[in-house]
């Protein structure tokens, strides 16, 4: 039997989640209903990783183009995937620029930049107004330095608005207020993962895993968890990844199957994934409890 459960987490973005498992439906916890989507922008999306920063109303060539640019650089070194783009080909954020100028002067030029974040759907995640003070030559040339400066700004801003400066997608982590008597599980290093996912993800999940009361036992597990990522190519700039979790019974059949896919700019897992991991890793957790769960009912009914 066929089983899918998808609804929104964050990619490190990455996010529609299947779950393929001999049971009833599971809960759906990665695309929201449109009651959580109308509480929650974060929910409304499907998918959590990954800003398009669009162009910006109001500034002259080559300035717009180059700050679009420059934000995108800040984001993904806070390890938020990120491209300026002229539209939103995937990814689970767009980032809005609309440049007012307030007043010339031989200082320069002083604008006020509302930023607007929006999830996949539309909906307004967060506003932020930038003001701030841009050379002459800037302005009509580009200039790097002011252009990374207004950039580093409005990257740290955009993390707050998505909800931390220390995990770039915040997603909940998943909790069951009587957690069940989980069987002990032994996390593989991750197949097929670019950069140091083979390790960064599978110590995130084991982290998840083991924050929701699953004991981790390597040398003799009642389940063993294995994970394989996929990637194609999408796009010029743009790779879809699939990442595939296998639960299977140490002594018998598999339990099911998570599977996470999103599109994402090219090589940004590679190197070190950081935050990214644990972003991945909650997504996928709360489908891989109620697997384990299913696991726990399993050996109770087997021993009344």
């Amino acid at each position: 039997m066929k089983l899918t459960s998808t609804h929104l987490s964050a990619f490190i973005t990455l996010i529609c989640l299947t779950v393929f498992a001999g049971c009833a439906p599971l809960p759906q916890p990665f695309r929201g209903t449109p009651s959580i989507a109308s509480k929650n922008p974060l929910l409304d999306i499907p998918t959590a990783v990954g800003i398009t920063v669009l162009p910006i109303k109001g500034l002259p060539e080559p300035l717009n183009k180059n700050l679009g640019t420059a934000v995108a650089e800040q984001l993904r070194g806070l390890e938020i995937p990120a491209e300026a783009a002229p539209y939103n080909a995937g990814l689970g954020f767009s980032l809005e620029g609309w440049a007012q100028i307030l007043e010339p002067s031989p200082l320069g030029i002083s604008i006020d930049i509302t930023w607007t974040l929006r999830s996949l759907t539309g909906t307004k995640v967060g506003t932020y107004h930038q003001k701030a003070m841009i050379s002459e030559s800037a302005w009509r040339q580009g200039d790097s330095l002011e252009e990374a400066t207004l950039g580093e700004e409005i990257a740290n801003a955009t993390t707050a608005m998505i909800g931390s400066n220390d995990r770039p997608i915040n997603t909940v982590q998943p909790r069951i207020e009587t957690a069940p008597d989980y069987p002990t599980v032994s996390v593989l290093p991750v197949e097929g993962a670019p950069g140091d996912g083979r390790k960064s993800l599978q110590l995130a999940v084991l982290q998840s895993l083991s924050l929701n009361g699953v004991p981790r036992d390597d040398i003799n597990p009642e389940v063993i968890i294995k994970c394989e990522i996929i990637s194609k190519p999408f796009s010029k700039r743009l790779q879809h990844v699939q990442i595939l979790w296998r639960i299977q019974l140490a002594d018998g059949p598999e339990l099911g199957t998570a599977q996470l896919d999103n599109t994402i700019p090219i090589g940004a897992l590679d190197g070190e994934w950081g935050a990214t991991a644990f972003t991945i890793a909650d997504a996928g957790a709360a489908d891989i409890l109620n697997l384990l769960a299913s696991a726990a009912r399993l050996s109770e009914a087997s021993n009344p």
